[in-house]
């Protein structure tokens, strides 16, 4: 069974955004308010000491090249070994928007916003780590990971199956420009997270072919708020979300439908204990089954 291309953005998305946090003790412990990097703090890729090695003596600017250079020609490495890149000549698709006769009823978009901005934050993380100062390092981490995105794009117009989409190209942009309006405001990254939750509604053949146990959300997090003091309130957070099901499966009918949920914060938790990357982590990604959720069928 070939793996379906908008889920298995999403899934290399959160695999790339781990794999980047972890790689740097910088991405654990810098923060978006960080405008500079300090004069008492080693550049790595500029200065840094060529018995370390060949990638941490190259300079940064050739990290960055190659880095979003490997991740394209993973995927379309990937594509051909794969799925059915280059069975076709370049073609384009009407997937729709968020409409019911929409090829994934809406879910794809999110997953592709989500995914991009996933992306676009773990780069720019990264992208500190080698010694850009926050600002650039965020320009050039959404710039990397939207043009990867746009790569995979371009390989499904070779795809008979798939075909280019302009919808998923915009879905891309705009999480990429949502990555730099979050660096550019940390008040508002205090108080938003964009995250994705896996559950299983559904039995599935493979967790990365469906959306029909998927959840994408904005989570508003009550302890970005100052004047809340009561610590309790702290660790509250509301969701507005969106789910497609059906559209993957002939188990269910087809379904679309909105959903307003409460949780708690356990990022927060995490990061008053000090576990930074897993706190960082719970940003991005819900825990299954830990919103309770009240939908609103569209259908």
């Amino acid at each position: 069974m070939k793996l379906q291309r908008p889920v298995l953005k999403t899934v290399i998305a959160l695999y790339l955004f781990v794999l980047c946090t972890s790689a740097t003790s910088f991405a654990q412990q810098t923060t978006r308010t960080t405008n500079s990097t300090p004069s008492d703090q080693p550049v790595i890729g500029s200065d840094a000491d060529p018995g370390d090695g060949w990638w941490s003596s190259m300079p940064k600017e050739k990290k960055m090249l190659y880095t979003t250079t490997a991740s394209a020609a993973a995927i379309g490495l990937w594509g051909l070994a794969t799925w059915d890149y280059g069975s076709s000549g370049f073609h384009s698709a009407d997937e729709g928007w968020f409409e019911e006769d929409s090829k994934y009823g809406g879910a794809d978009k999110l997953g592709h916003f989500w995914a991009t901005y996933a992306f676009s934050d773990a780069l720019t993380g990264l992208y500190k780590s080698w010694g850009y100062e926050s600002q650039k390092a965020n320009n050039y981490g959404a710039l990397s990971a939207f043009l990867v995105q746009f790569a995979m794009e371009f390989g499904d117009a070779t795809s008979e199956t798939q075909g280019f989409s302009w919808e998923d190209v915009v879905m891309d942009g705009i999480g990429a420009l949502t990555s730099i309006l979050m660096e550019r405001y940390p008040e508002l990254d205090r108080k938003i997270d964009f995250r994705i939750e896996y559950i299983f509604n559904v039995d599935i053949n493979n967790i990365f072919d469906d959306y029909s146990n998927q959840f994408y959300s904005m989570v508003l997090k009550l302890d970005g708020f100052d004047y809340i003091e009561n610590s309790f309130l702290k660790y509250l957070e509301f969701s507005a979300g969106y789910y497609s099901r059906g559209y993957d499966t002939e188990e269910v009918d087809r379904q679309r439908s909105f959903y307003a949920g409460i949780s708690l914060n356990f990022s927060r938790f995490f990061y008053q204990n000090d576990w930074n990357k897993t706190g960082k982590l719970l940003e991005y990604w819900q825990p299954p089954y830990t919103v309770l959720k009240a939908s609103h069928d569209l259908d």
